[in-house]
């Protein structure tokens, strides 16, 4: 007999295991007769049948509200259907398989047709066949409970996680969580349900993206800009994201990204004004600098201030990342961090988001990435969680993915902490958007990572000077003839009905005239600073800096009140009663206080925890980040004493994770 596979035998299924209902057949007289006899002993003695049969009329019994089983019987020789009971666990079976695997049998690469029927996930091997499509199961959990037909379940299935949108969330351990998430994606089977003005939004977007790139294309023939033709989609959701953060209570976002596709996201997300990035591809731009010429163009980080369309406003920060691609992500993070303790959001972390846009070839290549997930739930670190969105084009320089990768999916690295994936098909803008802003739902939620993976592809080489199809002839065949993501999601909205033909062309010209304009007006920019530079001028006029005071070797007053060093030498040397010290600290400690009656010698160690200490009372805070920054390096440096009493650490191990200790902290940790 063929066995279901054992992945799938944990989901929400009861089976009684009737292999007497499965080895018997209920059409004939015989057997009913045979069945209707074991029942009556059962009914005269429940121990006089085996525990196989016994389960059998207990279940029978209470199904039937104890009826008699002859006119179930009866019943099933006229023809009414009994539902085999191995089968219906298998029904739950390949419920919980599409759950976990469903992604494999998804619709995610745009340059390539569906995949074929994935044999995990076949209804024979889930001892189902066609002749039980017209067959009504019991669903369990899926859909809310209650019956459907097989074939019902599976169209379901097979729309909710095998369309454009593949999830993984089955690693998640958290049942709540999982549960939660489960309910958020098949409540809507994964499809999006945006208004007219959504989708309208949502196309003026990808419109503006794919203009944008293709005006810098045939104006600056050649210059570096690190284009993100082929993935323009990213623009709508990011669009989508922060348009959803007031709902959300989020008020801020500090972006990190590298340089593909900054650019745009300066430009059609951020509103940096065109004139002024045409005017920086000059071959003559020099930049209002006070020393040196800066960065290049797609290194720069901008900071705006956004209106939703429910009117409130979110704030957004690009961080400048200088060529070094994820090593920006823990600098988001720590900005994030900082921008949550200004705003006084440090319980909640809710109010300021942390999103990181990565490259397919860089999230799997650089350890980087696993060091800052590493860090996202420990308590000096986590931010609140961070919404990842993947700018998959499926190629890392010239290297294809099976060369550079040993995983499936280059977001492989996200399961280590148990994040969620949506991998969905950027040829598709209503689903990427949908996902954008289930996964910042996500992050709300539940404080943890989430991961957006857009498949999409790299119309150009690594840069515009690079020629791809040295290397890769046939996939650059492909993307040569594949169309715009605006004229397949156009053809879609006037299929359905949103817009008309001449709406969408109406959109393309608003945007292809701005650009002319803008370009225009970075010229006529270019020539007046030109004059400018040619006449002496003050080059802080404008600027925002806060001018700092030349440096001198002028000594200066750093001393503190004795009282106030009394004060944090207590706070030091001071232990709660009960907390039983190692001796050797101990000694320590009353060395401390014997040094500072004496008035001195005060060793280093001594003399730094006074430095902290007195900068602490004026409310000026000091933050250590090390692995051992409690003692960092020398027993007479450290910053905690821990307890030897076993049964004096049982309250703090349980918060803190440490089975042998618990901390005094001298020190508040931000």
């Amino acid at each position: 007999m063929q066995t279901v596979p054992k992945p799938y035998q944990d989901g929400p299924c009861i089976s009684l295991g009737l292999n007497p209902m499965n080895s018997i057949t209920l059409p004939t007289r015989a057997n009913a007769d045979v069945i209707e006899a074991m029942y009556r002993v059962w009914l005269d003695n429940p121990d006089g049948v085996d525990p196989t049969w016994r389960a059998f009329f207990q279940g029978f019994s209470l199904g039937s509200n104890g009826g008699p089983i002859g006119g179930l019987l009866e019943a099933q020789g006229t023809g009414s259907p009994i539902i085999d009971s191995l089968k219906q666990s298998h029904v739950h079976y390949i419920i919980a398989a599409y759950r976990a695997i469903g992604h494999l049998q998804a619709h995610l690469d745009p340059l390539s047709d569906p995949p074929p029927p994935v044999p995990k996930l076949e209804l024979g091997l889930f001892q189902l066949g066609t002749e039980d499509l017209d067959t009504a199961f019991d669903v369990g959990t899926y859909l809310g409970g209650g019956q459907m037909k097989l074939r019902d379940i599976i169209d379901s299935l097979q729309k909710t996680y095998c369309g454009h949108v593949g999830v993984e969330y089955a690693h998640i351990q958290d049942q709540d969580c999982r549960l939660w998430l489960q309910e958020r994606i098949e409540s809507t089977r994964l499809q999006p349900a945006f208004t007219r003005p959504q989708k309208v939004r949502i196309l003026r977007r990808v419109h503006k993206a794919e203009l944008f790139e293709k005006f810098l294309h045939t104006k600056y023939v050649g210059q570096k800009r690190f284009s993100l033709e082929g993935g323009e989609t990213i623009i709508a959701a990011l669009d989508a994201v922060i348009d959803h953060c007031p709902d959300a209570g989020v008020e801020e976002i500090v972006m990190g990204m590298a340089h593909r596709g900054r650019l745009n996201v300066l430009a059609s997300v951020m509103r940096k004004s065109f004139d002024q990035l045409f005017e920086q591809f000059s071959e003559n731009y020099v930049p209002d600098t006070v020393g040196g010429d800066g960065d290049v163009k797609y290194h720069l980080g901008y900071e705006s201030t956004l209106t939703t369309t429910s009117g409130k406003k979110v704030e957004v920060r690009l961080a400048a990342n200088p060529s070094h691609l994820e090593i920006v992500d823990p600098v988001v993070e720590g900005k994030v961090r900082a921008r949550q303790r200004i705003r006084g959001d440090t319980e909640e972390r809710r109010r300021v988001l942390a999103l990181l846009i990565h490259g397919d070839a860089a999230l799997a290549g650089q350890g980087i990435v696993a060091e800052t997930l590493n860090f996202s739930q420990l308590p000096g670190y986590r931010t609140g969680g961070t919404v990842h969105f993947v700018i998959n084009n499926q190629i890392g320089f010239t290297t294809d993915p099976g060369d550079a990768r040993s995983t499936r999916y280059c977001t492989d690295v996200a399961k280590m902490i148990e994040a969620p994936i949506f991998h969905v098909n950027g040829d598709d803008p209503e689903a990427v958007c949908m996902v954008s802003q289930l996964a910042l739902d996500f992050r709300v939620r539940w404080k943890r990572d989430v991961f957006v993976d857009m498949y999409c592809f790299r119309r150009h080489g690594h840069n515009e000077a690079d020629e791809p199809s040295f290397t890769h002839p046939l996939l650059y065949r492909t993307i040569a003839s594949h169309p715009l993501v605006s004229a397949i999601y156009t053809e879609k909205l006037v299929g359905e009905g949103s817009i008309t033909a001449g709406e969408g062309d109406a959109i393309r010209a608003e945007y292809s005239s701005a650009l002319e304009e803008n370009l225009a007006k970075a010229k006529a920019r270019e020539a007046g600073k030109a004059a400018k530079r040619a006449r002496p001028a003050d080059p802080f006029k404008g600027s925002t800096a806060e001018f700092q005071p030349d440096y001198h070797h002028t000594p200066v007053q750093t001393g503190v009140p004795a009282d106030e060093i009394d004060r944090i030498v207590r706070g030091l040397t001071t232990v709660p009663e009960n907390f039983k010290v190692n001796p050797k600290i101990r000694r320590l400690l009353d060395a401390r206080i014997q040094a500072h009656r004496d008035g001195g010698p005060v060793d280093w160690g001594f003399g730094e925890a006074l430095a902290f200490g007195s900068l602490l009372v004026e409310g000026t805070p000091v933050r250590l980040s090390a692995s051992a920054s409690t003692i960092r390096c020398s027993p007479r440096r450290r910053s905690s004493v821990s307890t030897t009493a076993i049964r004096s650490i049982i309250p703090t191990c349980c918060a803190s994770g440490r089975r042998n200790s618990a901390t005094l902290r001298t020190a508040p940790r931000s």
